[in-house]
C-alpha cells in the first residue's frame, strides 16, 4: 500500500505535490512516485524525474545528487 505522505519531507500527497516535471512535459499523477534506487514515495519536490535507464527513471534528490557531477571536477584527465 502506498503511503499517504512524502517520505522524504512527510507532506501530504496533495493534487498540488503530484505534478512532477520531466524536460518540458509534466507527469500527472493521482499518487506518490517511487525513487528507482531508494524505493522511497515522494512528492514532486523531492523526486526528479529523469531519462537514464529506461527513459522515464524517477529519482528522489537524495539519490539525485549521485548522478550529478562533483564540483569542480571534469570529465577526463
Amino acid at each position: 500500500m502506498q503511503p499517504l505522505t512524502c517520505q522524504s519531507c512527510r507532506r501530504p500527497a496533495e493534487a498540488s505535490r503530484l505534478t512532477y516535471r520531466r524536460g518540458t512535459e509534466c507527469v500527472a499523477r493521482e499518487g506518490l512516485l517511487q525513487c528507482d534506487l531508494c524505493e522511497r514515495f515522494a512528492c514532486a519536490d523531492c523526486l526528479e524525474v529523469y531519462d537514464i535507464f529506461s527513459g522515464y527513471d524517477f529519482l528522489c534528490h537524495i539519490c539525485a545528487q549521485i548522478f550529478l557531477p562533483a564540483r569542480g571536477s571534469q570529465r577526463g584527465h
